[in-house]
């Protein structure tokens, strides 16, 4: 092919080295929905249809329309996941991935639900025994 053609391929002289600079966070997840990433995605698409499936089953059954139940059901979970979303990527912002994760997990283990496998607790660290305390000799006041 001619060099001169529009099709002909370049050399990359931006960098210097002639090589493809390295994308930034390569083994993590790309962002799908408003910063979510395709594994949240999926918990928070699945916990807001648990949410609002019975909730549009309650509203249709009381107005006794299905096309209320379906919409209820369609359009609660999107509604849903577009506001935790938002509040998600605010959370995370400039933070390290599944920050919000170890938060939640925390969070929890101070609740009493889970067992923490991390360091939660203030103070000073322990060796595992007690030591006896040393003897002190009293010292006479002069003052007194």
């Amino acid at each position: 092919m001619d060099t001169s053609s529009p099709l002909a391929p370049t050399p990359d002289t931006s960098s210097g080295t002639g090589r493809a600079p390295l994308p930034d966070r390569v083994n993590a997840e790309p962002a799908i929905i408003k910063g979510l990433s395709y594994t949240e995605s999926k918990w928070a698409i699945g916990l807001a249809f648990l949410l609002w499936f019975p909730v549009g089953g309650v509203v249709g059954l009381a107005l006794q329309h299905l096309p209320v139940t379906v919409l209820i059901i369609a359009t609660g979970p999107i509604a849903t996941i577009w506001v935790a979303a938002g509040y998600l990527a605010t959370m995370k912002r400039n933070r390290p991935d599944h920050y919000y994760v170890q938060l939640l997990k925390r969070r929890a283990a101070r609740l009493g639900l889970i067992r923490s496998h991390l360091v939660s607790h203030a103070g000073a660290w322990d060796l595992g025994r007690t030591l006896e305390p040393t003897q002190v000799a009293k010292r006479r006041n002069p003052l007194c």
